[in-house]
């Protein structure tokens, strides 16, 4: 089973508050609601903030959980590099969009997102 697509990304935000809503905006967009597991200021550029999240997948079969966060994701943006690698039951997928490699995001604030969906 797929419950969750599972995420970490860098936002443009002064506070978690900032983050908050850009996460509400993003969960908008899908239609679904994130689950904020951390925040916090991104080492490397200090006008960044390092979230991770879930989200609501709930697929059974793994063509299923993959055409679905493929749907997701194409809402949030793109182009995204996605990967993909099976072995024997267990499903591993995940893909990465970047403003920095002309990513553009639908939702202000989103620098950079990393989906993965596993078998749960």
């Amino acid at each position: 089973m797929f419950e969750l697509i599972h995420w970490r990304g860098y936002l443009r935000v002064n506070k978690q508050v900032g983050a908050e809503r850009v996460i509400n905006r993003m969960g908008r967009v899908l239609g679904d609601t994130f689950t904020l597991l951390s925040y916090e200021r991104y080492w490397k550029i200090p006008e960044l903030a390092e979230v991770r999240l879930t989200s609501p997948l709930g697929a059974r079969e793994p063509q299923d959980a993959v055409f679905r966060t493929l749907l997701a994701v194409r809402r949030l943006g793109g182009p995204w590099s996605v990967g993909c690698q099976m072995q024997d039951d267990r499903l591993e997928f995940e893909g990465i969009a970047a403003k920095t490699a002309h990513a553009r995001f639908v939702v202000p604030g989103v620098e950079w997102l990393l989906f993965s969906v596993t078998n749960d």
